[in-house]
């Protein structure tokens, strides 16, 4: 089951889904017609909603509080096993409807009255009533643990930041020097590769800082063919290769052999001036670098290669340029990426409550864009004073790296598609989403029902892709979205 693949942060959206299913008419229903105990479900129910309104805060102090930790590991597996029962009756409710398409009344009667069904029906009293007991415990262990009840509370303003940033707030003189490296054709030799180096910690805007060259229009004429590549720490020749031979290609290869794979990529190079992108490189072995780009020296002269990494000893063993390393930005950049994300083209000059406290909140990035950016994102459903103090005052701080900024944009994610996004740490870390397939993986688990209303479940499915894939949430050094790479390309 996805659920335990995933961990203590899907409970407040598994209680929400099991709140949704006990409250239901058809549930109700189906007790009702089996003369079961549905004066158990309310227990349920109360008990649910007791457990709900203080997880959002149980899910933050877990971090810090080891308690708290505990008391959320074993309220999952209670919540698993409840989740469980309701799914047997589930299975057993759409069982009866199939049935009583084709069946007589008395043969209906007859077969409810039977053995094993008979059996199964019984059980299910002693079982909700076993679950209610359950939870009671942790319905007391949460005042003296001191969870309290926090609501998140969202207006009606849409996001729509693009995947691709426009403007590098306080990268600008960072990019024309870049640019000028990029358009410059003199310095070329012959077999000699100008490779121009981004390096920087996880979170400066390296990658953003790429993507922005890669897209300038300038750059776009002025080679005959450009291409990127994610390369991330699991460093293999083959992979990376296979990975730029399609994206020059356009075309999937099913080559297995690493030397067919860079002959072609060689024959598709010669006489172009080419621009790649290996993003995210890790690997710090000489050999292995001379072994990956051996084949582009077929290409014309002024091909280049921007790597962007966070080592030092990468960037030593790539650049043919002077090393372009990033510095952190100051409060007042880190203000106006927030501020742009959150407030967008309104400006933030009718709320002088939220600038204070963006503000400080800014201060709180401790220079990283990408965690301003990904605060911002959140921050622009919500214009309320309370919702940005719980944000500056969250214990998630404490932690020093950008973690806290994408986590507290994690946990203040609607429970179905925090559920969603979760469930993408099953794949490897290499491994390109294919937005079909996650979407009907993601309808086989169940996820998308509680929302459907009118839509049909692929719609919704497609809906929940854009707001969890597409926004600056995951848009760190480690993920490219299979969107992202292909806009890319």
């Amino acid at each position: 089951m996805a659920f335990a693949m995933v961990g203590e942060a899907l409970i407040s959206a598994s209680v929400e889904i099991l709140l949704d299913r006990i409250t239901s008419s058809e549930f109700r229903d189906y007790f009702a017609n089996r003369k079961l105990n549905v004066s158990l479900l309310d227990e349920l129910k109360i008990k649910l909603l007791s457990l709900n309104a203080v997880l959002n805060d149980a899910e933050e102090k877990q971090i810090t509080d080891l308690a708290v930790r505990a008391w959320l590991d074993e309220l999952k597996d209670a919540v698993l096993d409840a989740e469980d029962l309701l799914d047997e009756i589930n299975t057993d409710s759409l069982r009866s409807k199939v049935e009583g398409e084709s069946k007589t009344l008395t043969t209906r009667v007859r077969s409810l009255l039977s053995s094993p069904f008979n059996q199964f029906y019984s059980s299910i009293n002693s079982k909700l009533e076993a679950i209610s007991t359950r939870l009671e415990h942790f319905v007391k262990h949460k005042d003296i643990l001191g969870l309290q009840s926090v609501s998140r509370r969202v207006s009606s303003r849409t996001v729509t930041d693009s995947l691709v940033e426009s403007v590098v707030v306080a990268r600008e003189d960072d990019k024309e020097k870049l640019l000028r490296m990029l358009l410059s054709d003199e310095d070329g030799k012959n077999n000699h590769i100008e490779v121009l180096t981004i390096l920087g910690m996880g979170g400066l805007g390296k990658t953003t800082l790429a993507q922005c060259l890669y897209n300038d229009n300038a750059v776009q004429k002025h080679f005959d063919l450009t291409t990127w590549a994610w390369v991330s720490d699991d460093f293999d020749v083959f992979r990376v290769t296979k990975t730029i031979v399609e994206s020059v290609t356009s075309k999937k290869s099913d080559s297995s052999n690493l030397d067919a794979l860079r002959v072609e990529l060689k024959n598709n190079l010669t006489d172009k001036k080419f621009l790649l992108v290996l993003d995210d490189l890790w690997n710090e072995k000489y050999n292995d670098w001379n072994h990956l780009i051996a084949p582009f020296t077929s290409g014309k002269k002024g091909s280049k290669i921007i790597v962007t990494t966070r080592q030092h000893r990468v960037a030593q063993i790539t650049h043919t340029f002077p090393i372009c390393e990033l510095n952190r930005l100051t409060d007042e950049n880190c203000w106006c990426i927030l501020a742009k994300h959150a407030f967008g083209n309104e400006g933030f000059n009718k709320y002088p409550m939220l600038e204070e406290i963006g503000r400080k909140i800014a201060r709180k990035c401790d220079g990283l864009p990408l965690a301003a950016k990904t605060l911002g994102g959140l921050l622009r459903s919500v214009v309320d004073v309370e919702e940005w103090d719980r944000i500056l005052n969250s214990n998630l701080w404490a932690h020093d790296d950008v973690t806290p900024a994408l986590r507290i944009s994690y946990l203040h994610l609607p429970a179905h598609l925090k559920r969603c996004f979760a469930y993408c740490s099953i794949f490897p870390k290499q491994h390109l989403l294919d937005r079909k397939e996650l979407i009907l993986l993601w309808m086989a688990e169940g996820f998308l029902q509680q929302i459907h209303g009118e839509k049909s479940l692929e719609s919704v499915g497609d809906e929940c892709f854009n707001k969890l894939l597409s926004r600056s949430l995951i848009e760190n050094d480690k993920a490219k979205p299979e969107e992202k790479f292909r806009n890319l390309n």
